[in-house]
């Protein structure tokens, strides 16, 4: 038998350990599949997309005639052939299927073309007659707010009284920050396989985050009821929130054309294409006024958080509503005012991503907090702490910050860890000595909610399907997109039932198997679908172990490892296991035990006023902190990453490499959006930046070559699944610790680089060094 040091190897994925990914072979070998790997069906049709190629106007004309006629082409739809309803707006019903007399943003899908082949499909496209009468775009958050035009309400969260504490303060500062939107660039580019069945339904294989949504919205668009639509998602080659409602559109167009013509249709976007049709992170504006004393302490603080949504509602509201909700990021702040303006213009629809607009509301505030330091000459480490939540406090919507005394333990220990007060006196030494180099020392801390702040969307399911011969199929409601959420939730099957690893079998997400799936979304795949996943095991376990006390009299069972071990005198007895997991599946089989069960989970306790503002919209939060350290070359503006220093909270990771591949990731992702990710605009609304080689996104010569990543120890989690802490988004954050070692090193030069904003790249920082050379 197996002693008490091989139970413990990762080979058996418990929770808690490392064991190889349960994809990592395939995807080595080439063998993982994506769409546009699945074998290609008989008789599949390739389908090109025209998009408008004005931002604002009128269709005057759409004439598809010829392009219908040239060779190979089996169908030009536009809005007139939806059966259904042309509407894929989720949350607001203000999103169009197919352009249907006007046009929005440059790329809004206008027609499709089906055909034998993509050649075939692109000459038909050039045949199409499309007219249409610009009308001047709106592309600005002022220019919006000037026009009272918004995608949806303006929102409040209040505390205090600012206004008084403006009026009578020691100090008092006003200004605005400003961050630009960010390309998602998974290497998957949008693509959807629809697939005729011989009911008159249709299964869908999409690149979406989202089963559910890709469900509902095809089938409000064929006219055909939801039991008709399967959407079966295996993994996505990345999402990052670009597929969460984005993907949408396409696999409905591919539905569309599949029940026209009866035929497989293919949709696969180039990478122009999809960059110039999709979504980006929210661009924001941001004016601020705060109140503070001579010591560094925020008396008051009031944002007006202003977003650039583009032309739909998409989740901006929902996005819009978390960055108000990290307003304050991790800083107890007495009197405050949150105003959230979600500003309606003429670009393509923003969307989820990465940090859902908490990387945009926490922002905000550690700007404030720099600025502060920069003004009081203080370090601005220490008027962080000075203003850091402590245990007890209250966030500005009433909820208490759990175990918020986390933050600082953290801080402090990465005061330490990252030699923050030794490094500051090597960095001014070098910046005496270096007239065209400058160094500078960045810090951010985080404290960021999970949950859904839509509290419908907290549930999670999974089903569980033990066979005879000890083999576990798992189906659960999170898509898999390289986070390895099918790993965790492997390890946690594996756990539970007391079975190695490798004998779990994570199955495609498929609305047939798990139905009214949330969005694999806001860091909590793991932790709904993973108690989803473990409450249908624990019902299984249940019947097992009744059938063990059944077999043997008096014994309970411990399931690990794969065998069944019995309990004396208060200790397991791993030297002589009762029965091998396998055999007992098999008498539980011929005792018509059920070894398949569905697991539900809703996350307890989540609500919130909108209106008041006030509520408990996170089960709990995730702290953690990063400091790092850059060189500026002031001839070029250009800038390299020294050093990282991370510390992070995962409570009890349920896989530490998994957690810190993801902390590794998100940073760069972060350091990516602040430093060279510049989408730019041409004056009518179309992207220019639409390719790989105008779009600069990190490689690994931006790596820093010092790079410290530890997760915190002592940090608790009584709620999520297996005591864990999710970790998608939050370490995205960390990354603008790289844009204020960047403000920090200019700020050497004379003065506070208050015009720079994200991301910060070497055209704007050598215009700021221009203007501190001639002033």
């Amino acid at each position: 038998m197996r002693n008490e040091q091989m139970r413990q190897n990762d080979q058996w994925g418990q929770a808690g350990t490392s064991p190889l990914h349960v994809s990592g072979r395939d995807h080595v070998m080439g063998r993982s599949q994506f769409i546009d790997d699945i074998p290609k069906p008989g008789n599949l049709l390739y389908v090109k997309v025209m998009v408008s190629p004005v931002a604002n106007g009128r269709i005057v004309k759409l004439d598809t005639q010829k392009a219908s006629e040239m060779p190979g082409v089996a169908a030009v739809l536009t809005a007139e052939d939806i059966p259904g309803e042309n509407q894929i707006g989720g949350i607001i019903k203000d999103e169009v299927c197919l352009a249907q007399g006007h046009v929005q943003f440059v790329g809004e899908p206008v027609a499709i073309i089906a055909a034998e082949s993509i050649k075939e499909a692109e000459a038909a496209m050039e045949q199409i007659l499309f007219e249409v009468e610009e009308e001047t775009p709106v592309l600005t958050v002022r220019e919006a707010i000037k026009r009272d035009q918004y995608v949806g309400p303006v929102r409040k969260i209040e505390r205090g009284d600012v206004e008084s504490v403006f009026a009578d303060c020691p100090c008092y500062m006003e200004g605005v920050i400003r961050n630009e939107g960010q390309e998602h660039f998974y290497l998957e580019t949008q693509s959807a396989l629809a697939v005729p069945e011989d009911n008159g339904g249709l299964t869908l294989y999409s690149s979406s985050q989202n089963p559910n949504e890709i469900q509902k919205m095809a089938s409000g668009v064929l006219g055909l009821p939801q039991n008709m639509i399967t959407v079966d998602i295996k993994r996505l080659g990345g999402g990052f929130g670009g597929k969460e409602s984005q993907a949408t559109s396409w696999a409905c167009l591919a539905a569309l054309t599949a029940y026209h013509t009866g035929r497989p249709a293919l949709i696969r976007l180039t990478r122009d294409e999809d960059m110039l049709s999709t979504g980006k992170r929210h661009a924001f504006e941001s004016d601020y006024r705060v109140a503070f004393d001579k010591e560094g302490k925020i008396l008051a603080y009031s944002v007006e958080l202003n977003s650039n949504c583009g032309a739909v509602a998409d989740v901006s509201t929902s996005v819009l509503e978390r960055a108000m909700l990290h307003a304050e990021n991790s800083y107890h702040i007495e009197n405050i005012k949150i105003i959230g303006r979600p500003c309606k213009t003429n670009l393509h629809p923003a969307t989820a991503f990465r940090g859902f607009g908490g990387p945009q509301g926490i922002f905000a505030i550690e700007s404030v907090i720099e600025r502060i330091a920069y003004t009081l000459g203080l370090d601005p480490y220490d008027v962080r702490m000075k203003n850091m939540y402590h245990k007890g406090d209250l966030a500005p919507y009433g909820q208490e910050i759990h175990h918020g005394e986390d933050i600082g333990r953290i801080l402090e220990k990465l005061r330490t860890d990252s030699r923050w007060d030794e490094r500051k006196k090597e960095i001014a030494a070098f910046n005496q000595k270096n007239r065209f180099a400058k160094k500078g020392l960045g810090i951010t801390p985080v404290k960021f909610g999970i949950s859904f702040t839509a509290a419908h969307l907290n549930q999670g399911s999974a089903l569980i399907q033990v066979y005879t011969d000890g083999s576990v199929s798992v189906t659960h409601g999170a898509i898999e997109m390289g986070q390895e959420v099918n790993t965790k939730i492997a390890q946690i099957a594996a756990t539970t039932l007391g079975v190695p690893i490798g004998t779990i079998r994570i199955e495609s997400n498929n609305t047939k198997r798990v139905a009214n799936t949330s969005a694999t979304a806001a860091s909590s795949g793991c932790d709904l679908n993973g108690h989803a996943v473990e409450n249908a095991a624990l019902k299984i376990l249940g019947r097992l172990k009744e059938l063990v006390s059944k077999l043997y009299p008096g014994e309970d069972g411990v399931f690990e490892n794969g065998y069944v071990y019995g309990v004396h005198e208060g200790k397991t007895d791993y030297e002589n296991s009762l029965i091998s997991f396998k055999e007992l599946v098999q008498k539980a089989y011929v005792e018509r035990i059920d070894l398949c069960d569905h697991g539900y989970y809703a996350t307890p306790g989540i609500y919130f006023d909108r209106d008041k503002g006030e509520g408990h919209p996170f089960l709990y939060y995730v702290f953690g902190a990063a400091v790092t350290e850059v060189t500026v070359d002031l001839l070029t503006g250009r800038t390299t990453l020294d050093s990282a220093h991370i510390l992070h909270d995962c409570a009890s990771s349920i896989n530490p490499m998994v957690d810190i591949g993801q902390i590794q990731g998100a940073f760069i992702q972060g350091v990516g959006w602040v430093t060279t990710e510049e989408l730019v605009y041409q004056d009518k609304g179309r992207l220019l930046s639409s390719s790989p080689a105008t779009y600069k996104i990190p490689t690994i010569g931006d790596i820093p070559e010092e790079f410290h990543i530890e997760l915190m120890e002592g940090c608790m989690n009584e709620l999520g699944i297996k005591r864990s802490k999710a970790i998608g988004e939050p370490p995205f954050i960390y990354g603008e610790s790289v844009f204020f070692a960047i403000t920090n090193a200019l700020s050497s030069l004379g003065s506070y680089p208050d015009e720079l904003s994200i991301p910060a790249t070497p055209e704007k920082i050598w215009r700021v060094v221009k203007r501190n050379k001639e002033q």
